[in-house]
């Protein structure tokens, strides 16, 4: 690899997590690897994106923004697995298209900081996608290992299918690093291309509560149950309303939804008796609007308890409950996946192995009347996810690109 190495990056997608991540690498990438240039091949949806314009004008120094050839044609085989994954190929196809219209000489190392834009499976499909050249990636969902690890949660077919996938990519000789920001999966497939990426967070500087809950049209003497980040099914926010709806007004509970919800998916949870009885009480205030970071007041400043309590479907890790921990309040969380394995460890909240609005009004019951247990489970918090920093997420990467570079010279 040359002294100053060509990055190409591929992320087709510009919403949450992805443009967090890609910011963390390459703010390390450019503190650490002199001279390096990336080119971030993307949509064109994903380049007119705000998120992906303001990367583009942060970085205009270290990045260029090049829109990848469209994939209009679909795959019979792969749609008839799951409509994602045929998502995944033309993702794969946009790729491997892109990489050849750049021209494979001039790139020295492909990164895929978002794994299942792709997935296991196509990669370990396609051998030789990134054309031979060295490359690294990061894991968000992948979860053939929750049982080796003792964790609850589903397991079928596609688990063996990731396995067997995994062993194919683990081996490929220019796989430089497999991250994860699973901190369960290194342990369990001990290898040394395989590194922990921790999901990254900073410490919020979060606003009094008073002013918080004025932001938000709460009452500040009430107990806030917030449910945060992108509202919809995965939310059970149905369980939280009937659970809620079994205590008040006895108990002084108020639910604050807070960011966009998913209109087709809350529709029918948000015109339920539950929902009724609350609103009539006052204790449902929905904020259905994206909370901008550095311009709105942060609501964890007006939360008593942060909701996690994801389907049973999903096991992944979560960054809100790393924003949860590093604003100091506990979680109620499903005992199952990621998520309840470190609810669980660490003691940051209560982890639930019932749904029923009975088990989840005693949960709400138990914390709201014990709020030294709130606080411990908070400082606890913030102690398990102290290391989760952006720069700690992104070394793993940065350093197999520099491994590159000096293997090379």
């Amino acid at each position: 690899m040359p002294a100053a190495p060509h990055i190409l990056v591929f992320e087709p997608d510009a919403h949450g997590h992805q443009m967090e991540y890609l910011r963390h690498l390459l703010t390390k990438i450019d503190q650490d690897v002199p001279d390096a240039r990336v080119t971030l091949l993307t949509t064109a949806e994903a380049a007119s994106h705000p998120n992906c314009r303001r990367l583009d004008a942060d970085f205009r120094h270290l990045v260029s923004v090049r829109i990848a050839p469209a994939v209009v044609e679909g795959n019979r085989l792969f749609r008839a697995i799951d409509v994602y994954c045929e998502r995944q190929w033309r993702n794969a196809e946009m790729l491997a298209r892109g990489l050849e219209q750049i021209g494979v000489d001039d790139v020295d190392f492909v990164l895929l900081p978002h794994l299942e834009a792709i997935g296991l499976l196509h990669l370990g499909l396609r051998r030789n996608l990134f054309r031979g050249k060295p490359w690294a990636t990061i894991s968000i969902s992948v979860r053939f290992h929750h049982r080796q690890c003792g964790m609850d949660g589903p397991n079928g077919w596609s688990d063996l299918l990731q396995l067997w996938a995994f062993h194919r990519v683990i081996r490929y000789r220019r796989l430089a690093c497999f991250g994860s920001i699973n901190p369960y999966f290194a342990q369990a497939v001990p290898h040394p291309k395989v590194a922990h990426c921790p999901e990254p967070g900073t410490p919020p500087l979060l606003a009094s509560r008073e002013d918080a809950c004025a932001a938000y049209g709460v009452r500040p003497d009430t107990l806030v149950v917030l449910v945060f980040g992108v509202i919809d099914r995965r939310k059970c926010v149905d369980v939280l309303l009937e659970g809620v709806a079994r205590v008040v007004p006895g108990l002084d509970l108020t639910v604050l939804l807070a960011v966009p919800r998913h209109a087709g998916h809350l529709a029918p949870v948000l015109s339920s008796d539950a929902a009724r009885k609350l609103r009539e009480h006052g204790r449902l205030i929905e904020v259905d609007r994206f909370i901008l970071s550095g311009q709105d007041i942060d609501p964890m400043g007006a939360a008593d308890i942060v909701w996690l309590f994801y389907e049973r479907n999903f096991v992944a890790s979560s960054s809100v409950l790393v924003r949860s921990a590093l604003s100091r309040r506990p979680v109620i969380a499903r005992r199952q996946g990621v998520v309840g394995r470190l609810v669980e460890e660490h003691r940051l909240g209560l982890a639930l192995g019932s749904d029923a609005p009975d088990s989840i009004a005693a949960a709400l019951s138990q914390l709201a009347g014990d709020p030294a247990l709130r606080r411990e489970m908070g400082e606890n918090g913030a102690r398990a996810f102290a290391a989760n920093t952006p720069d700690n997420f992104a070394r793993p990467i940065v350093e197999a690109i520099n491994r590159v570079a000096s293997a090379a010279c």
